[in-house]
């Protein structure tokens, strides 16, 4: 039942813990100081004016976790500021504080007991008479740890604040404190009363969680049930375990992320009984939850979901909601489970949430899953009779085929291990429809399946594209993909703006699954031996094929860190990065560097260089006077313009205009105003190795003008 209690009475008839897993004490923290405590300061000092019998500040809710422990689960806050007041104006007026609180036995009143270095600092605290930070700190007891300590800095500021500002607040005094200030005490353990009541007065300065305010309702409804059923389960006690087995997961994202995932279960369990999707903002307060449903649910997920059901403590819901622990659960609330089964659950929905193929809906996937619970039925015969629409041709096949060899286990064995590694392979993502093709010995019967050879494609293909290659040099392999002429290689694959010669793993998914290249990789992986082969193919490969400059010349997929290009006004350009912001390259223009840097040597010249940027170009400066050159096949409209620019670096454009005005006596060469420079622009012949003997002899000549006229 409820009871009211003033703080006296609290702390002279119950022990009260606030467990590990609940918060910190944070009202104490700097952020929370004008926001919250004062605020409760100064309303306890205004309602504990006049003659007023009583003040009471809110609900304490707790269950009893043994004979002389109650646990705090609502209410924790408050209570310890009261405590920690409580403690300041004993030092104020001189009172002893510790029998209050039996500090010096082996048990307090109330305290962190599960946190035993919070507890140390409390006692320690009690019995040292300091009330501002700057002596607690210096103090022998305060060790370094408490520093870090976030409950403990919390009341080592809240303890200084309230020093400060008790001179201002004259009502407030240990008595009244003590005799006058009340709470609501409810024990889930002692009332099937109080839901509403825990719900509406619980003023600790946040919203109440789903499954805080749905807590109360199961506890009741328990309550009313239990002499019926004659189970006699420490619900409250139970929960408190489940929490905590959330609470030893949270890692760094802190305690708020064990309400959202008991606020998530909730939702899961609610789901899974009701066969439909729960949309509503409000908590879950359907009939069908009760105490028991629930910790079936928990102990199926806790024992055959042990790795998925940390995902809980995310608010991030991966692909469909919880589609996989929910599916691992359905295993385990099974009136009877078949051996092997839950290994097979988890491969098959984890091929659906890979493959991302939504041919179906939550609300099947729920009824697929409530009806599975409920049958003795193997998993592998439940759905080949369901006619689910979450199963697609794809995985039916591969179940089809599991079935069609059970009664030879060992090969039965052998082929879903040959699966399941094919499907974990990041490139197919769960969709092994090509190897399964290349492995029939007759295209028209699925059961003609040559174990061996779907092996041996497996192999082969893991060797270039398994989990493993993907972080290493593969640009041999683009190379040798391009000179097997894949359809539609490159391309701009999903989520891409550039033309990509693929990446990612969902680019090689996108690339091989393509019904066009089935086949073309089949031949691929035929000819594939080892590294020679692949560079059999790309010196094979004609020179005037789509993309052959790729095939031919291994620094323009090096170039290309993120394998990505633009095409701008029919022209390629490179790009380093993700975007053209990075640094980019006309291809002709780079081309032509690759072939030149080392060709082009001149005597009073350095060596030719590439800039990456803007109008991408080469450039060669001069050893002595302060000359560039830059050559460069236009941007824009005029991609098949040819340019070589004359300037000078970091000199102002009229003064260059001036040092480098015999250029007009070259033939082609005009001042620029806009540029600043001496620019000579000619067309492309419209063949690039011709263009390039153009411009070798224009840069030649250009070199011998400027040697032999121009002196800075």
């Amino acid at each position: 039942m409820i009871e009211r209690y003033t703080i006296g009475e609290l702390l002279n008839k119950y022990t009260l813990f606030v467990p590990e897993i609940q918060r910190d004490y944070v009202w104490g923290a700097a952020e929370n100081y004008k926001e919250v405590l004062l605020p409760f300061i100064q309303a306890l000092n205004s309602n504990l004016k006049g003659d007023k019998s009583s003040y009471n500040i809110g609900f304490l809710y707790s269950y009893t976790h043994s004979k002389v422990e109650n646990y705090v689960i609502d209410g924790q806050q408050r209570f310890t500021t009261i405590v920690l007041l409580l403690y300041v104006l004993s030092v104020r007026e001189h009172v002893d504080f510790t029998p209050y609180l039996c500090v010096k036995e082996p048990t307090m009143r109330f305290t962190y007991n599960v946190r035993p270095q919070t507890e140390t600092f409390m006692r320690r605290l009690f019995q040292s008479g300091k009330v501002s930070k700057e002596e607690i700190v210096i103090q022998n007891w305060f060790m370094p740890s408490y520093s870090s300590d976030t409950s403990i800095t919390s009341m080592v500021n809240a303890v200084d604040l309230l020093s400060n500002v008790l001179d201002n607040l004259s009502e407030i005094t240990f008595d009244k404190v003590l005799n006058k200030v009340c709470f609501w005490y409810f024990n889930v353990d002692k009332t099937s009363q109080g839901e509403e009541l825990y719900i509406t007065m619980n003023s600790r300065g946040q919203k109440l969680t789903e499954s805080e305010q749905i807590k109360p309702h199961l506890f009741d409804k328990w309550q009313k049930e239990k002499t019926q059923s004659g189970d006699n389960t420490d619900y409250g006690k139970l929960w408190d375990t489940w929490e905590e087995k959330f609470y030893s997961k949270k890692g760094k994202r802190g305690i708020s992320s064990v309400d959202i995932a008991m606020n998530t279960f909730l939702r899961v369990v609610y789901e899974m009984e009701a066969e439909k999707e729960y949309n509503d903002g409000t908590p879950v307060r359907n009939e069908i939850l009760s105490l028991p449903l629930i910790a079936r649910y928990m102990n199926a997920m806790l024992t055959y979901a042990p790795n998925e059901w940390p995902n809980l403590l995310t608010e991030e819901i991966k692909y469909r909601p919880q589609m996989l622990l929910k599916s691992l659960i359905a295993e385990g609330l099974k009136p009877k489970q078949t051996p092997g089964d839950i290994r097979k659950v988890e491969r098959v929905f984890r091929n659906i949430v890979e493959r991302r193929k939504y041919h179906y809906t939550h609300k099947d996937v729920l009824s697929f899953l409530h009806s599975y619970s409920k049958t003795s039925e193997s998993f592998y015969d439940f759905v080949l009779h369901s006619q689910s629409p979450i199963f697609d041709k794809h995985e039916l096949d591969k179940i089809q085929i599991y079935k069609y060899f059970e009664n030879t286990p060992d090969l039965q064995k052998r082929i879903e291990d040959a699966f399941a590694s094919a499907e974990a392979t990041n490139v197919w993502s769960g969709n092994i429809s090509p190897l399964i093709r290349w492995s029939l010995k007759d295209e028209t019967n699925l059961f003609s399946i040559d174990i061996l050879i779907f092996e041996k494609y497996l192999n082969k293909f893991n060797s270039l594209f398994g989990d493993d290659c993907l972080n290493k040099d593969m640009d041999v392999t683009r190379r040798a993909l391009l000179a097997s002429e894949f359809h539609d290689y490159p391309r701009i694959f999903r989520g891409h703006t550039n033309t990509s010669f693929a990446k990612e793993k969902e680019d090689w998914h996108i690339l091989f699954l393509d019904e066009e290249n089935v086949p073309k990789l089949k031949v691929f992986l035929d000819r594939y031996e080892n590294e020679s082969s692949l560079v059999q193919l790309i010196e094979s490969f004609p020179a005037d094929k789509n993309y052959s400059e790729f095939v031919h010349i291994p620094e323009l997929l090096a170039y290309c860190k993120e394998k990505r290009i633009q095409w701008w006004w029919g022209t390629i350009y490179l790009i380093s990065g993700s975007t053209a912001n990075s640094w980019h390259a006309n291809i002709h223009t780079y081309k032509y560097f690759l072939s030149r840097k080392s060709v082009h040597i001149f005597d009073k010249w350095k060596e030719m260089e590439f800039y990456h940027l803007s109008n991408s170009c080469l450039y060669i400066n001069h050893k002595e006077q302060n000359i560039a050159i830059d050559v460069l096949w236009n941007g824009g409209p005029q991609n098949r313009q040819m340019a070589i620019e004359v300037f000078q670096r970091d000199v102002a454009p009229n003064k260059i205009e001036k040092n480098l005005q015999p250029m007009l006596g070259l033939e082609g060469f005009s001042w620029n105003p806009d540029k600043g420079r001496y620019t000579y622009y000619f067309d492309s012949t419209g063949l690039e190795q011709e263009d390039f003997k153009l411009m070798d002899a224009k840069i030649k000549s250009v070199v011998a003008f400027i040697d032999e006229t121009i002196t800075i």
